[in-house]
């Protein structure tokens, strides 16, 4: 059986500067690991230019897609972004026999920061195989089997760089769900979180598209993708204010959805800020300057409302019990950030309420000028004066 190579020379911008980096060791070092033979037959297309840095191999009725990493290694996300293509191009070819690869070429650059691992891990679990890691890494990569894995990596290494967090993963108790950007370099990185949460999924999952600019929407590629997978639903969700979408059920999940992604940017991963619960079922954000306040303040206008309900500094992540216990203003906060009980309930209740807190006052990243503003709004409405610190 012959074995063809197959790729499109052409980038974008430069005219055969996807074939200037194929030499004949790479494309032979290809067809032996995928093929055991050395012998290849190669076919240039120019239809279009190359997307995905892709190459196709087709050898025993199977083709396969392999995407190349880039020879020089720069910013994070442009030595990654042809990933998602590469994989929506994949998704696209009706052929049941194919397979997906990534191969590293020679290159300058360090292709292994923690960015970098984490992302070929999610590729692992989204099905791509590594053809040559070993001749670059000799760290152990495994893919990730559960979301409540990918989920905890993801906390871990939010605090060491959280410009790295810009897809967030949580779960309820009947959805897995991906906030993702529509916009900037990281508009197509949702592809591959999707992908890769299809594959150990549990539950449906809900991808909350999180639009600021003018685009709205993941790309098309991606959306067809998430369709083929079955299991993704998507929705998208703005930042700002959409005066014509209408005032229903759906309307309200958007906004919740554009209020849980900002609390994810600004504060990190769910985590009860109160007893520390990492359970993201029984998590919630809590609106420190309520929602029916800021409806009801005859002083802004809609967009000031709408910002002001999805702010990320009008909030927090607080587990179902201490949300409950909050929103009855059975609990409250000074504004150095102590918790305080309100001192008329039975003492039963204040002791029981007092030993389920393990942290007395809110961490100094939560306490920002906006956030305290929320709380003097929200602490307006009540007598400080009737509550005891814990």
């Amino acid at each position: 059986m012959s074995t063809i190579i197959s790729y499109r020379p052409n980038t974008q911008k430069i005219r055969n500067g996807f074939k200037n980096i194929l030499t004949p060791s790479i494309l032979e070092d290809v067809c032996v690991k995928i093929t055991g033979r050395r012998t290849y037959s190669v076919v240039e297309l120019n239809d279009t230019y190359n997307k995905g840095r892709l190459i196709t191999l087709t050898h025993n009725n199977t083709t396969h897609y392999i995407t190349l990493s880039e020879n020089r290694i720069e910013g994070r996300n442009s030595s990654l972004q042809s990933v998602p293509t590469a994989i929506n191009v994949f998704f696209a070819d009706p052929n049941p026999n194919k397979k997906l690869w990534y191969y590293f070429v020679p290159h300058t650059g360090n292709p292994f920061t923690d960015y970098h691992l984490v992302y070929y891990r999610l590729m692992m679990t989204a099905g791509i195989e590594f053809l040559n890691l070993d001749n670059y890494y000799t760290g152990l990569l495994l893919p990730y089997f559960t979301v409540d894995d990918l989920i905890a990596e993801r906390s871990r290494n939010q605090s060491s760089n959280r410009s790295n967090n810009s897809s967030f993963v949580s779960k309820t108790e009947d959805k897995i769900q991906l906030y993702a950007k529509t916009y900037g370099a990281n508009k197509y990185e949702s592809t591959v979180f999707g992908v890769a949460l299809s594959k150990i999924a549990d539950r449906p999952i809900d991808v909350f598209a999180v639009s600021e600019q003018d685009l709205i929407n993941l790309p098309a590629s991606s959306l067809a993708t998430f369709s083929e997978l079955g299991n993704i639903s998507v929705y998208n969700t703005s930042l700002r204010l959409n005066r014509l979408a209408p005032d229903n059920e759906d309307t309200l999940r958007l906004r919740s959805a554009a209020y849980n992604y900002n609390l994810f940017d600004r504060i990190g991963m769910k985590k009860c800020a109160l007893c520390g619960c990492e359970i993201p079922e029984i998590i919630h954000g809590a609106h420190i300057w309520g929602v029916a306040e800021i409806r009801n303040c005859a002083m802004i206008d809609d967009e000031q409302k709408y910002a002001h309900a999805t702010s990320g500094h009008n909030g927090l992540w607080l587990c179902h019990n201490h949300h409950k216990l909050f929103d009855s203003n059975l609990l409250a906060f000074n504004t150095d950030g102590r918790c305080l009980i309100r001192s008329s309930i039975p003492q039963e209740y204040e002791t029981f309420i007092s030993d389920s807190i393990t942290a007395g006052s809110l961490q100094q990243n939560i306490l920002s000028d906006n956030f305290l503003y929320y709380l003097i709004q929200r602490n307006s409405a009540i007598n400080l004066s009737s509550y005891s610190a814990v």
